[in-house]
């Protein structure tokens, strides 16, 4: 493991995340807003769904899976513009933007539509902003100006669960409406920067370069890499399916020295819709000094030709293009002019007898995108969305609707849609649909099964497809002693595949491959198919074996690298011994499945043993100790650690019951807020923290790992009933990158520019605020809403073959099931109701039988009858913002 903590760290300081030794970057984020009096850390009073002059380091990513994409922000600018390459996108242009034009009683203004005090090519900015940002979706508002009409900009891009083709588009829509207060001739214009061939890593040569990236010992990390060099481009008028604008191209195809995922992006297409005004165009202005080729459209809203021709020419100057709309607005009239943005490369097409070694990863998938399938030029690219851009639009808020007509608080709703934006940022996603996902900050590993315990419901949920996809290639990959590798891929070398080899062998740590069993047997109850559990059955028993292997004599708990792997910890440790335990348990489900009474007992009375040796070896007494040597001395009772319960909230979520008592959960969670996360602000705790010294001993830069701390501290204090301190916690996560505009670039180890992969741990959250959770094989649907004070509530459930409402009526006691939408042909059936409500054990579980209910869309289950069963959590006093006058809980072993 010393290697990986080495990338990491050396991650962490070319990021340049400047952490401080205590405080971990999170005051920092505090203090961009001074705090009012008795407010934790910061500003709390945001408007989520309309923020207002907000910071703009991140923006909503537009564009698709695999694709790359491009980040519109709150501003009115791009940012982080991913499009060649996602991994570290260009942070922004100065030359991409939206431009208005007005001419009316108030006389003639043109403004650029960001946030900006200065003028550039004649045209000041705005003054302010409001921006609703709901990914993949933005709509922007400038502030009132001397224009006469009010604008407003909705950037979106195509995301449709289950729908692999219509998500993977290198396209992005943008709609803008003018309302205007004054008669008069308005123009929109929307100005792209030439991004062509700029942002491409690119080795020296290929010296050194192998296809097993871990077979030495020795990471390549592509971030380190220089840029390749500069491509001759040029633009040309160009139009399609009733749209026209500007194509921005390459002399020729991009060709790499060595094939990577990044995106070789060789045609960039601006279009405006006709019929909706006069169109005209800039083909190239120079970025430095375009003023006078704005001059044009600044006097008159119009532009003075295309000119084709040349655009950026390498070490000489660096240009941009621009497409505008004109139109006569009555008073009170209201406009929508509509724009493109479409990217296209072809596909990257490895010849393996002539290429040479180091090139490419011989023994993996290919490197084209899931769009060539289907696209094979640009032209047929832009005309299939503009086609179908209604549809698109349509089925892309199609699950967001859910989330927004829920009873939710604004912040939640903002935190939930918004988590799901790294299946934009951060997945591979090839020609033959293999997938990997880029961890981030990693130097290009990809495929972290460790952090995929955390980050795959996102993708399990709505692209269950792609889920397996990647599970396959790891269950595929496994090693010949049963382990699963940490990666499958490398984003600059390449992607393993079913049938092939991963570049990235021989690395193991304990929870990959417990995290690979428990989400296989999670998988198989959410959708009961069975051929997926058998083809994996003989693998995950293997996987097993591997495990108990790593238990050393005397001890039944396995010892070995986990995903904490940058701060030492003993070889017992309470992480992986729950995460041990929780694997057990889908262990015993897969067994029962399969009518394997012996396996089945097998993994029973293992638990029992190692439940056993985990509380007499690092139970205190008010929470696990940080950990223990092999014979149970050395005990780390003065560190204090935020994973300790991650076997139990996965245990638990998924329906397999506690690991541990009851009040040894809640006794933990106790001392957590005592200890450690009401001393840090907004409760953005340190993962490893002393208590002697009184604060956080983490490696600089490396502290917080927020995603955790929301799946195994506030996930599990939902389940224990300490419903105000679970949402607290992650709403005030949520706040600190907030703060400082990272909303959509968030990073696991502190508040930093890192796109991270667990990000979207918070799609776990609509299950655990419902006590959700399915057992199809069994007919068994889980519910325990969890009350967030409402009288009437709506909230959504998510499943990968239904979505559902559970509505609420607490003055009627009534509860309802209703099914939304159902996806493929299946015949499914609930016809049990299991309740284990927050705040009590599992153990006291309730389960009832009801009429055989066929999940159909627009379906009711009436759950009426047990409403006061359902609703009878054991709600506990919140503990955080009383820490100091909160007791410790104590449970001693008998």
């Amino acid at each position: 493991m010393k290697f990986i903590s080495l990338l990491v760290l050396g991650t962490l300081i070319t990021a340049t995340l400047n952490a401080q030794e205590v405080d971990y970057g999170a005051d920092q984020a505090n203090k961009r807003n001074i705090p009012a009096p008795n407010l934790l850390g910061g500003r709390t009073d945001y408007d989520y769904l309309s923020l207002k002059d907000h910071p703009s380091l991140s923006g909503v990513p537009l564009g698709g899976i695999g694709v790359g994409n491009v980040q519109f922000a709150p501003n009115g600018r791009f940012v982080r513009i991913g499009m060649n390459n996602i991994h570290v996108p260009i942070p922004r242009s100065s030359a991409a933007f939206f431009a208005l034009w007005s001419n009316n009683s108030k006389g003639t203004s043109a403004r650029r539509l960001v946030i900006d005090s200065a003028a550039q090519y004649g045209m000041k900015g705005v003054a302010h902003t409001t921006f609703t940002g709901l990914f993949p979706q933005a709509t922007l508002s400038p502030g009132e100006n001397d224009s006469g009409v009010k604008t407003s900009i909705h950037a979106w891009s195509s995301l449709i669960p289950h729908d692999v083709k219509n998500s993977s588009l290198p396209v992005s829509f943008f709609e803008v409406t003018l309302k205007a207060s004054e008669k008069g001739e308005y123009a929109i214009a929307f100005a792209w920067e030439d991004f062509i061939g700029r942002g491409i890593k690119e080795p020296k040569s290929l010296e050194g370069l192998e296809g097993q990236i871990l077979a030495k010992g020795q990471l390549m990390n592509g971030e380190a890499w220089p840029e390749m060099k500069a491509v001759q481009t040029y633009s040309d008028a160009y139009e399609v399916a009733g749209y026209n604008g500007i194509r921005q191209f390459s002399g020729s195809e991009i060709i790499p020295l060595k094939a990577t995922f990044q995106n070789y992006v060789s045609q960039v297409a601006i279009l405006a819709q006709q019929g909706k005004g006069r169109i005209s165009s800039l083909g190239a202005f120079d970025i430095q000094n375009g003023a006078e080729q704005w001059a044009s459209f600044v006097q008159t809203g119009l532009f003075d030709g295309a000119r084709a021709g040349v655009l950026s020419t390498p070490g000489k100057n660096r240009s941009a293009s621009a497409v505008s709309v004109k139109a006569s607005l009555e008073k009170g009239e209201t406009k929508t002019f509509r724009f493109m943005l479409v990217w296209y490369y072809p596909e990257l097409k490895i010849d393996k007898k002539t290429a040479p070694p180091g090139s490419y990863w011989g023994g993996g998938s290919d490197y084209g995108r899931y769009f060539h399938n289907y696209f094979s030029s640009l032209s047929s690219l832009a005309e299939y969305s503009i086609k179908n851009r209604e549809m698109l639009l349509e089925k892309t808020q199609e699950w967001q609707k859910p989330v927004m007509n829920a009873t939710y608080p604004d912040w939640y709703k903002f935190k939930l849609i918004n988590s799901g934006y790294v299946i934009y940022t951060n997945m591979i996603l090839n020609k033959k649909g293999d997938v990997t996902v880029n961890e981030g900050g990693m130097g290009g590993l990809a495929g972290t099964m460790d952090q995929r315990i955390s980050s795959h419901p996102f993708y399990q949920k709505f692209f269950t497809k792609l889920d397996r996809s990647e599970m396959e290639i790891f269950g595929d990959a496994q090693a010949f002693d049963g382990s699963i590798n940490h990666f499958i891929g490398h984003y600059y070398g390449g992607l393993g595949t079913v049938g092939g080899r991963v570049p990235t062998e021989n690395h193991w740590m304990l929870d990959n491959t417990e995290g690979w069993i428990i989400q296989i047997a999670k998988d198989y109850e959410q959708t009961a198919d069975t051929a997926y559990l058998k083809r994996w059955s003989a693998r995950i028993k293997d996987g097993m074996k591997f495990l108990k292997s790593k238990m050393p004599p005397g001890v039944e708990i396995p010892v070995g690298p986990t995903t904490y792997d940058d701060f030492s910890h003993p070889p017992i440790y309470s992480y992986g011994a729950g995460m041990y335990l929780a694997s057990l348990k889908a262990a015993a489900v897969i067994a029962r499945a399969l009518e394997d009474n012996a396996w089945e007992q097998e993994c029973t009375a293992q638990f029992e043993r190692t439940q056993k040796d985990v509380l007499r070896m690092l139970w205190n007494g008010r929470f696990f100790a940080y950990g223990c040597e092999i014979d149970g001395t050395g005990r780390k009772d003065n560190i204090l650690f935020t994973g300790q319960l991650a076997g139990q909230f996965i245990s638990r979520y998924c329906g397999w019951g506690d690991i541990f008592p009851l009040q040894v959960t809640q006794a933990s969670l106790v001392s957590q807020f005592k200890i450690s996360l009401s001393k840090t602000p907004d409760y953005y705790a340190n993962k490893v923290w002393d208590i002697n010294l009184g604060h956080g001993i983490d490696l600089k830069g490396s502290q917080c790992w927020p995603f955790y701390l929301e799946s195994y501290t506030g996930y599990p204090a939902l389940q224990a009933g300490y419903t105000q301190d679970g949402m607290d916690i992650m709403k005030h996560i949520q706040l600190v990158h907030l703060r400082k505009g990272l909303t959509w670039s968030q990073n696991l180890w502190n508040p930093g520019n890192i796109t991270y992969m667990t990000a979207p741990v918070t799609w776990f959250s609509t299950d655990v605020l419902l006590g959700a959770g399915l057992n199809l094989p069994k007919g068994e649907l889980r519910l325990a809403p969890i009350s967030l004070g409402d009288a009437v509530t709506v909230q959504p459930l998510f499943f990968p073959d239904f979505w559902a409402n559970v509505r609420i009526d607490r003055k009627k006691k009534t509860v309802f099931l209703e099914i939304l939408k159902t996806f493929g042909a299946k015949n499914l059936s609930l016809s049990k109701l299991v309740i284990e409500v927050a705040g009590e054990s599992a153990d006291a579980r309730k389960v009832h039988s009801f009429p055989l209910f066929q999940i159909r869309e627009g379906q009711q289950l009436n759950l009426t009858p047990f409403y006061t069963e359902l609703l009878s959590e054991k709600k506990q006093p919140a503990v955080l913002p009383v820490a100091d006058k909160t007791e410790f809980k104590l449970w001693n072993l008998k």
